[in-house]
């Protein structure tokens, strides 16, 4: 490619796609080869980086080049750059007037964003959906810091943010036909739960952090063998018997052969947590705020039975309401 952005006076995109192919390849021969160049122009541009961001990124040894915590960080950066420059091409070529910027865990995107935006993009064709993946509390974050224009996060939001409701997701427990657990009852406490091996979100993951909280109010130390960001791999996890898996229960179950109960806690109450489509409350235009809340009534029509006629959007050429 022959990119000239620059971030300064000297660092350009292209050495950026320099530095991640000596990242992937780990070795600077590598990265020679896949850019059409030599070593050396390899090494100047790393060395270039280097000086231009004041640390260290990558160590040479005997296996090869790896990644210093500054050049680890920088990968992230780097694929944030190249997406955003891949964005702007794609919409300018494209005669795109309007983007939005969507956060969502990937449970959250299987659940909820697919079903509802396999009708909007294709009522809504000049508005262009960038999806960034995260856990729901960081993208509560990165929402407020303003890297998305609306996110599926957990409610309540702050009060810069505004928020409506889209769902209720409770904490369950899965386990084979046959175990211990299946015993024909719908729900479980966390006491009766910690006797067994688990497999469990991490807690960066609203599932794993109301489950481990609990755990901790009641002074419970469960063990704990895996923990996973998917609920699919803690699934297959439970169905090999390494453990009995908790996470939330909007995970597309199909395909396994589990039984599951829903976790409550000493009193009874059911362990979970609400998640709401959120916004920034007075920098969001309004054609925005509508996708939000197209967005909620889709999953309440979705959760009472109701097929739903997608309504047309108008967005204006400036991305404002028409």
């Amino acid at each position: 490619m022959s990119d000239t952005f620059s971030a300064s006076g000297d660092l350009t995109f292209r050495d950026l796609q320099t530095f991640l192919s000596v990242a992937s390849t780990g070795s600077f021969r590598a990265a020679a080869q896949r850019m059409y160049t030599s070593q050396p122009a390899i090494s100047r541009t790393i060395a270039r980086l280097e000086r231009e961001l004041g640390a260290g990124l990558v160590e040479r040894g005997p296996r090869g080049a790896r990644l210093t915590p500054a050049g680890a960080a920088l990968v992230d950066h780097a694929h944030r750059i190249g997406s955003l420059l891949a964005t702007m091409r794609g919409d300018i070529a494209g005669g795109r007037r309007a983007r939005i910027r969507l956060g969502a865990a990937a449970t959250a995107a299987g659940s909820y964003l697919a079903p509802f935006l396999a009708e909007w993009i294709p009522a809504h064709p000049e508005v262009g959906i960038e999806v960034i993946e995260d856990g729901a509390l960081k993208l509560r974050e990165r929402l407020a810091d303003g890297e998305c224009d609306l996110a599926i996060v957990p409610l309540p939001v702050g009060e810069e943010l505004e928020a409506i409701p889209l769902a209720h997701l409770t904490v369950t427990a899965y386990f084979p036909s046959g175990h211990p657990l299946d015993t024909g009852a719908e729900t479980i406490t966390v006491d009766e739960l910690v006797r067994f091996p688990l497999v469990v979100n991490g807690t960066g993951f609203l599932a794993g952090r109301v489950f481990m909280q609990e755990c901790e109010a009641s002074g419970l130390f469960p063990r704990i063998v895996y923990r996973s960001n998917v609920g699919q791999t803690l699934a297959a996890l439970a169905e090999a018997g390494l453990g009995v898996a908790v996470f939330g229960d909007t995970v597309d179950m199909r395909g396994f052969d589990l039984r599951a109960r829903r976790l409550h806690d000493r009193e009874g109450r059911r362990l979970g947590f609400a998640l709401g489509v959120a916004w920034h409350r007075h920098d969001t235009p309004a054609w925005m705020r509508d996708f939000g809340f197209a967005l909620a009534q889709f999953q309440r029509n979705k959760a009472d039975g109701v097929t739903a006629v997608m309504p047309r959007q108008g967005v204006g050429q400036d991305g404002g309401d028409v």
